[in-house]
């Protein structure tokens, strides 16, 4: 965690709404609990009085408020164990008001006994936790906000999460400059790479080209061994943005994307195409389960301690297409095989609420490096279909995924940002996208390229509109080609 001293440099005044961003809660104890007696008694029970006299000591200094009891015996009194774990049993229930009540009843029980910080603390974290969650299921962008502002402890690394749902809160008001402080929060405060690059691939909403470098930079300061997959991350989102590659760690300029954009020329009437195809930024139905899953992943011992393979009928019914029965013979599953197994079938099926769930079981659950990777890949095209694209990205960025596989994944990210920043009216960025999806695959699809077109068009590059629809009328002449190219000649 980040000193006080780390924040003040990291946090404008304009940002002062954020100033405690991932800082630990300070208790202000004036009088040692539970845990801090517990050296203490351990010396009583040896009757090592050298010892008892010594952390006497030490406890009057740290707690100069606290007179230690005439007769040391009363500290041993100590409550049962039985009683502190249904304490924690009721908050772990979310009984917040039975969890009080148990408190107060031991306290009854025990005069001598007073609740640790760290139940107490417990306590109030599992309470604003689930007052936080409510807030942001019910859209109630303030009250998460206000929650997530008065209880620090919320948006600690271990709850990252957290501080995700803040930024998006504040993205969602249209405030970027208060989810950019958060994001930069955990930049320079957790060092989970996984973490940081999904952080990284999250605040390019509200994130520029400057900014974005920024926030890569503290990055690989922090983790330098993470550079090389920080600057590829880096890249690829500005293309997003419409900006030059840079020629950053791990990743030589050659193999940057090339998305250098011309500066716009006068602003032209927005156009849009006459019939855009219904189906821009859909994950296509997979037919089969690739050839990595299924009975294949999951045998053998290596990567992770071993496993069996799925049975002969699942894998049957599988490759057969038969998605129903499959799911039938994996109703009950438990190994880690089959519920990946069972994650493909309901992917084919048209569940993909369940394909999610059963992917992320499986990828947390396998028992071999394989098998995890062919399980990550299925979550992540699974999150592609629910429009999950910023997750599924942090996916991509996590995983070491095949070349295929990657490629698969990647390209439906940068199509559905493609689509989706055309659709805001973001065509420069529009055009970053489609261009990397071209860089990276090799071709460029005729819907998104028409779309590219017309992204150009509205940018004002005319030039290259009506280059992008001459190529297109060249190749198949439609009247859809014939009026966009007649717009961007005019």
């Amino acid at each position: 965690m980040p000193s006080d001293m780390t924040f003040r440099t990291l946090l404008r005044p304009a940002a002062l709404v954020m100033a405690l961003v991932l800082c630990p809660l300070v208790a202000a104890a004036q009088e040692p609990d539970e845990r801090d007696l517990q050296a203490l008694r351990f010396y009583m029970n040896e009757n090592n009085e050298q010892a008892i006299q010594s952390e006497l000591r030490r406890l009057q200094i740290q707690f100069p408020a606290w007179t230690p009891p005439a007769d040391l015996d009363a500290l041993d009194e100590t409550v049962p164990s039985e009683a502190i774990e249904r304490i924690y049993s009721l908050i772990a229930d979310e009984d917040y008001a039975g969890a009080r009540e148990a408190i107060a009843d031991t306290g009854r029980e025990y005069p001598d006994w007073s609740p640790s910080s760290d139940l107490l603390t417990a306590l109030s974290l599992a309470e604003s936790q689930s007052e936080f969650n409510q807030a942001v299921l019910a859209g109630n962008r303030q009250a998460a906000i206000r929650i997530a502002r008065s209880t620090p402890a919320l948006l600690s690394c271990e709850r990252v999460n957290n501080a995700w749902q803040l930024a998006e809160q504040y993205e969602a008001l249209g405030d970027a400059a208060s989810a950019l402080v958060v994001y930069r929060g955990i930049a320079g405060s957790c060092t989970d790479v996984d973490v940081l690059i999904a952080t990284l691939e999250k605040s390019a909403a509200s994130a520029n080209a400057t900014q974005l470098a920024e926030l890569a930079d503290t990055m690989r300061v922090r983790v330098p061994d993470a550079e090389g997959r920080l600057s590829v991350v880096e890249n690829r989102l500005r293309a997003g943005l419409g900006a030059d590659p840079r020629e950053l760690p791990g990743v030589p300029l050659s193999n940057a994307p090339l998305t250098a954009l011309e500066v716009p020329l006068a602003p032209t009437p927005e156009v849009r195409p006459s019939a855009r195809p219904a189906n821009l930024g859909v994950v296509p139905v997979r037919r089969s389960a690739p050839a990595s899953t299924g009975a294949s992943s999951g045998s053998g011992s290596g990567g992770g301690g071993g496993g069996g393979a799925v049975s002969p009928s699942v894998a049957r019914a599988a490759q057969a297409g038969d998605w129903q029965t499959c799911l039938a013979l994996t109703a009950n599953a438990r190994a880690a095989e089959d519920i990946s197994q069972r994650g493909w079938c309901a992917f084919n099926a048209g569940r993909p609420m369940q394909a999610l769930r059963d992917f992320r079981s499986a990828t947390a659950n396998a028992r071999n490096a394989t098998l995890r990777r062919d399980s990550a890949y299925g979550m992540a095209l699974t999150m592609m279909r629910l429009r999950m694209v910023n997750e599924a990205a942090a996916v991509a960025a996590s995983t070491d995924f095949t070349y295929d596989q990657r490629l698969e994944v990647e390209s439906e990210i940068l199509d559905a940002r493609g689509v989706a920043a055309y659709n805001r009216g973001e065509y420069r960025r529009a055009i970053g996208y489609f261009n990397e999806y071209e860089r990276l695959t090799g071709r460029v699809r005729r819907d998104l390229a028409m779309l590219r077109g017309y992204a150009y068009l509205n940018s004002g590059q005319k030039a290259k509109a009506a280059a992008e629809f001459q190529r297109l009328h060249d190749q198949l002449a439609t009247p859809e080609t014939r009026a966009a190219l007649s717009t961007a000649l005019r």
